[in-house]
């Protein structure tokens, strides 16, 4: 049983949460407001699509590398170091320095330039704040602390786009935002010299047993952060391959996330010719503060209550079940208030698998001295999709079965989700 001396504290998961707001508010403020509005500033009505879309796909691919490979280096950090903290403080500065980039850029160069260095520079932070999921928090709270993980992604976008709107969508934002940013993230860098959790009872392991410590020995006791240069074990090159766990993990955020990115890409189209909302832009709003609303309230309650239960598969095929039912709805509908009913079965069904998500991966991995890469490559399973769901979309949407059949492949996708859970015999 794990000791109290050996559960992260309030404060410390307040911490991780500010990080995860400061990394998405400003990842989700550029994307949904300033960029566009740049965008438009610079390239004008007649560039303003190619523009955004070639900054956009730019910072996509760049993050798709960043993630993995600030992991890895955090990785090597904390076998030297015994902490991931640099990686923090250099991705940071970064990501500061491409947000003023953006608040003087007046081309199209400039402001690629300047959301590359966004993107590569918030990765580093945010593969820290994963990593530390497996290097802290014990199994018995990882299903509340990754549940607020994911309220934290959720409170973030609304806070970007509330920054962004405040201003008015102006250069200003990425000022509001290179100051905030560093300040919400201090927090994890004072949190983080406490000492970390007894390995012996924060198990990399899923099952709550005698599993892999942080270390990477079985219930052995092994050094905190604050260790001493070279007195964490070296990690050998087969501790980064993959358990057959983590692949089905991997593949389970996937194509949770493929479902979610289906439901945005072509949602103000929908919404405009089949549903005929008179105000689409408006209509989009109401249907994601509805669905990010339910899932945060959600994730919140479930998380505490799926470590009360020493459950996560569960939730998680529950979480995409329900999905599956939001898609058919959304796909049936042809009125609004169906819309927004469908919108609400979406939230509750997103908020039940990201209640459990971060408790899945993280007790899938073998050893948290490879969390940080390992961590990384699955945020790409997150990032992916984005790229995956248009190329789903366009055939679908153009063919005689219109936007109806994109949202029902969506619900395919999901049922694929929940039986990924059935091979995850490792994670409880």
């Amino acid at each position: 049983m794990t000791r109290s001396a050996d559960r992260v504290g309030p404060l410390w998961v307040l911490a991780l949460t500010l990080g995860v707001v400061a990394v998405f508010a400003s990842w989700f403020g550029p994307l949904q407001i300033l960029l566009p509005v740049q965008a438009d500033r610079i390239g004008g009505p007649g560039g303003l699509d190619a523009l955004l879309g070639l900054v956009v796909g730019v910072g996509a691919a760049v993050a798709l590398v960043a993630n993995p490979v600030w992991g890895l280096i955090s990785d090597r950090c904390r076998a030297r170091l015994g902490t991931r903290m640099p990686v923090v403080y250099v991705g940071t500065a970064i990501g500061v320095a491409g947000q003023l980039v953006l608040l003087t850029a007046d081309s199209g160069p400039a402001t690629v330039a300047g959301w590359v260095l966004v993107q590569l520079g918030f990765n580093g932070p945010f593969a820290v704040l994963a990593a530390l999921m497996a290097d802290r928090v014990p199994e018995q709270q990882r299903g509340v602390v990754g549940s607020l993980f994911g309220v934290g992604q959720i409170v973030g976008v609304i806070s970007g786009v509330v920054v962004a709107e405040s201003v008015g969508g102006g250069a200003t934002g990425y000022l509001v935002l290179a100051v905030l940013t560093p300040a919400l993230l201090s927090a994890i860098v004072v949190a983080g010299r406490a000492p970390v959790a007894s390995p012996a009872h924060a198990t990399a392991g899923g099952d709550g047993g005698a599993g892999p410590g942080i270390d990477g020995r079985i219930g052995g006791a092994g050094p905190g952060i604050g260790a001493e240069v070279g007195s964490l074990p070296r990690v050998a090159l087969a501790d980064f391959r993959p358990t057959r766990e983590y692949v089905w993990a991997w593949l389970l955020r996937f194509l949770m996330n493929l479902t979610n990115a289906i439901l945005l890409v072509y949602l103000f189209f929908f919404l405009d010719t089949v549903v005929g909302a008179p105000d689409p832009g408006n209509s989009v709003l109401m249907v994601t503060v509805i669905t990010l609303v339910l899932s945060a309230v959600c994730a919140a309650a479930a998380g505490s209550f799926s470590d009360r239960l020493h459950r996560r598969r569960e939730f998680a095929a529950a979480g995409a079940l329900i999905t599956a039912g939001g898609l058919i709805g959304l796909a049936a509908s042809t009125t609004m208030p169906a819309v927004l009913a469908a919108a609400a079965v979406l939230g509750v069904g997103w908020g039940l698998f990201i209640a459990v998500d971060m408790a899945i991966i993280t007790g899938s991995l073998a050893t948290s001295g490879t969390a940080g890469t390992l961590l990384g490559v699955a945020n790409i399973a997150t990032s992916l999709p984005q790229v995956v769901a248009p190329a789903i979309a366009v055939p679908l949407v153009t063919s005689a079965a219109g936007y109806p059949a994109l949202y029902w492949a969506g619900a395919g996708i999901a049922v694929a989700a929940a039986l990924c859970t059935l091979p995850l015999r490792g994670v409880r």
